[in-house]
């Protein structure tokens, strides 16, 4: 998940976010915009990564999510969208839209998705999927970063799916830094470190799992 650039703390007063309902262009272009030096995404998509071809992925990614028992928060003024997906899904679910972010992807970025996933080494319980969420994707526009909206959307909406009994066994954060304003924040830990390759110096992920 990226928080691009964006201090936590909220600088200004933020209204309760909005549950998207219908996905329309704008939040996946807030993503996209967002998402464009995210080192995670770059892992994926690799050489092809640029503002269109995030936009498709995003798109393809919030239809996917709405069809699958996920959820997507957005601030109403549509500065940042943040994406919940369902850890309940059952692996080979699919549909149009999964398919779709797969093709945006290329075979080679979809080997590369799920491999860091499996080097997280998350062990989670699977009693608990079923009423388990991830914070997945978090943007929020170039132009309003620094405004605390990242910081308040991930709250608000930690607070939303507990207060129904659900639960966020951990978050992908994409850069050390951004780890480290998500682990005093909203309750997580350091899990583990990701590496494209030993020789690299900066991780293309970085595990947070919640405090117990």
């Amino acid at each position: 998940m990226q928080n691009t650039a964006e201090q936590l703390s909220s600088k200004v007063k933020h209204v309760d976010p909005i549950i998207v309902t219908n996905p329309e262009p704008w939040q996946w272009d807030v993503l996209a915009k967002a998402f464009l030096n995210d080192p995670t995404l770059n892992f994926w998509l690799g050489e092809k990564t640029n503002e269109q071809t995030l936009s498709e992925y995003f798109e393809a990614m919030i239809k996917d999510t709405l069809a699958s028992g996920g959820t997507v928060f957005a601030s109403p003024d549509q500065k940042s969208v943040l994406i919940w997906t369902w850890l309940g899904r059952d692996p080979e679910d699919t549909n149009e839209f999964k398919k779709q972010w797969h093709a945006v992807l290329d075979p080679e970025g979809v080997k590369r998705y799920y491999w860091l996933y499996e080097e997280g080494e998350l062990d989670l319980d699977p009693q608990k999927l079923e009423k388990s969420f991830e914070p997945a994707y978090m943007g929020v526009h170039p132009d309003s970063q620094g405004k605390g909206y990242g910081g308040h959307l991930l709250k608000w909406s930690l607070n939303y799916f507990e207060e129904k009994g659900y639960y966020a066994p951990y978050i992908l954060a994409s850069t050390r830094r951004s780890a480290k304003l998500y682990c005093p924040l909203v309750g997580f830990h350091h899990h583990k470190e990701v590496f494209a390759s030993e020789s690299d110096s900066e991780p293309v992920a970085v595990y947070l799992k919640r405090n117990k």
